[in-house]
């Protein structure tokens, strides 16, 4: 599998589960109990933790870390992307060096 493919399947793995516990920890009171009534989760056997953790740990470790801070702060993944679309003509040093003159961004 493509390596660049793999990471990119991976942020959106990360992302996605970031948005998820968002959402849930955004309709919870100050309390931390829900503000509607709703059915407690349905607990997960270990072997079901098991599968739906074991992809990431193919993953190498700097890999991982880099992703899960990067998702920390979406909105900058997302002002990320679009600066790589407007300067899609960039590649190799040339866009390290382009990225290294925009603020808040290393190379």
């Amino acid at each position: 599998m493509n390596t660049k493919l793999s990471k990119q399947i991976l942020a959106v793995i990360l992302s996605c589960l970031l948005v998820q516990f968002t959402a849930q920890a955004g309709s919870n009171g100050p309390t931390g109990q829900s503000s509607e009534s709703q059915a407690p989760p349905a607990k997960q056997s270990p072997q079901e933790l098991q599968q739906l953790v074991a992809p990431v740990a193919l993953y190498p470790d700097a890999l991982v870390a880099q992703v899960l801070a990067a998702s920390t702060y979406p909105t900058q993944i997302v002002e990320a992307e679009r600066w790589m679309q407007s300067h899609s003509d960039l590649k190799g040093d040339k866009l390290a060096k382009k990225s290294t003159n925009r603020t808040g961004i290393r190379a």
